[in-house]
């Protein structure tokens, strides 16, 4: 079974290309070029280009600082504009961090973890 890893083509589209095809790997000032016989492909160096190979998996720009593997999400805290990868969460849980920009593409999953906050054993309603 050949490996394959995502590259970018000349014109910036994510495509997959099998290890063996490599001919060479060269370093550039702009990140390295993998040859094949007939082509070059360039490794993503920016967020928007590893945004670009990775969308079609799950994964989502929720701020400036990070992709997010959204299949992975377990909860949304909208005070903190933070997603957990746990739920319930801790302290120790790893966590991402949202924009105020970026909230409509988690904002349900506050919805989803609030709901499972009911007290056990109180009534919903006062019966007095």
């Amino acid at each position: 079974m050949s490996q394959q890893i995502r590259l970018l083509d000349r014109d910036g589209n994510a495509c997959t290309v099998n290890v063996e095809e490599l001919t060479a790997i060269r370093p550039t000032a702009d990140g390295p070029e993998f040859h094949t016989k007939d082509a070059m492909y360039f490794y993503p160096t920016t967020l928007e280009e590893l945004q670009m190979l990775f969308k079609e998996f799950g994964f989502e720009r929720l701020d400036r600082t990070n992709l997010v593997n959204l299949n992975h999400v377990k909860a949304f805290d909208p005070k903190a504009r933070k997603v957990y990868f746990d739920h319930p969460w801790t302290k120790d849980s790893k966590f991402a961090t949202v924009s105020e920009a970026n909230v409509s593409k988690v904002e349900h999953l506050a919805k989803e973890s609030t709901a499972k906050y009911i007290p056990v054993g109180k009534p919903l309603f006062d019966q007095g």
